[in-house]
């Protein structure tokens, strides 16, 4: 009997047209062979098997080899084709429902003191309690030309889960609260206005009732707090992907130093610790981005907080940040 390396070298010899009639004349093994087929290995045997022409929603149980790029569904054994655009590039799409987010803000100095980059400042709550808030101008009012109604976002004193309330203002009058629970505010923003659609005067966010104690202000016109800052909640981790930031400085040595820290919350006199390393931002640049390749990763219960060191005094600039992260 013939072994299929000499039924081959046999092949070559008599040329392929004696082919058909070999394959007569061989044993039922000999005649499996196919050698116009491609072949690629079982990893598991070491045999060869063969490639297997792959139909969009056939089962993947009894396959041998894939030639093509194909994904088996979670739900059940079927095939699916990958996409590629016309560069051949494979097409993707975010995933979503696990808390992806980023953060963004901006500040303005004239010096070289290390500041928080939040548009206006912002005092973290010693302890949980309700909060108030009023307007500096009378059309901020639930009939008025300005804002009508603003979203609170906070945590209470547990950070267990993010919370919000909805106020309608009453112009200068003080506004309370329902809730007596929120310690940790996450932003402001204003939800509906009249014609003048922002805030026409400075928005001033207190804690507890009464507007006696500030925590944070919106300011005129921006219908929102601009914090760089996010609140980790407890049982969760933020990984932090990526930091971009940049200036209107257009001189030479305007530029900054950003860090991103952090600090744990209900913790007794915890401090607040770099969780990032340094990005620079030259004087005259327009944008400088980064992507962390191994995420930030930042434990809750936490508050994060970018940073900007000014390298230029004298000269007022506008330094601005944005994190984005997601908590699984």
């Amino acid at each position: 009997m013939l072994s299929s390396s000499r039924c081959l070298l046999l092949l070559r010899l008599l040329g392929w047209s004696a082919w058909a009639a070999l394959a007569l004349s061989l044993p039922a093994a000999a005649v499996d062979l196919k050698p116009s087929f491609p072949t690629t290995e079982d990893y598991t045997t070491g045999a060869g098997v063969a490639m297997t022409r792959t139909v969009e929603g056939d089962a993947a149980a009894g396959r041998n080899s894939i030639a093509t790029f194909v994904a088996k569904k979670s739900t059940d054994s079927t095939l699916v084709y990958l996409q590629a655009d016309s560069q051949g590039r494979l097409i993707t799409v975010g995933i979503t429902g696990f808390g992806a987010d980023f953060s963004f803000g901006d500040v303005t100095t004239s010096g070289t003191t290390v500041v928080a980059v939040n548009r206006t400042a912002y005092t973290e709550p010693a302890s949980v309690a309700a909060f108030s808030i009023k307007s500096a101008s009378a059309a901020d009012a639930a009939a008025g030309t300005g804002a009508r109604t603003v979203l609170v976002t906070y945590y209470d004193n547990t950070a267990a889960a993010l919370d919000s309330e909805t106020v309608t203002l009453n112009g200068t009058t003080c506004v309370n609260s329902v809730t007596t629970l929120a310690r940790f505010f996450e932003k402001a923003s204003v939800v509906t206005a009249g014609s003048g659609l922002a805030n026409a005067g400075l928005l001033t966010l207190y804690t507890g009732t009464g507007c006696s104690t500030v925590a944070g202000t919106i300011a005129v016109g921006d219908n929102q707090t601009f914090w760089a800052h996010h609140y980790v909640a407890a049982a969760k981790t933020a990984n932090i992907t990526g930091i971009s930031v940049n200036h209107n400085g257009t001189t030479v040595g305007s530029g900054a130093v950003f860090v991103i820290k952090s600090k744990p919350i209900g913790v007794t006199n915890a401090v607040e610790t770099q969780s990032g390393d340094f990005h620079r931002l030259y004087g005259q640049s327009s944008t400088s981005a980064r992507v962390y390749a191994s995420p930030i990763k930042v434990v809750g219960p936490a508050r994060v907080q970018v940073y900007a060191a000014p390298e230029n005094s004298g000269t007022t600039t506008v330094y601005r940040a944005s994190i984005d992260f997601f908590e699984p």
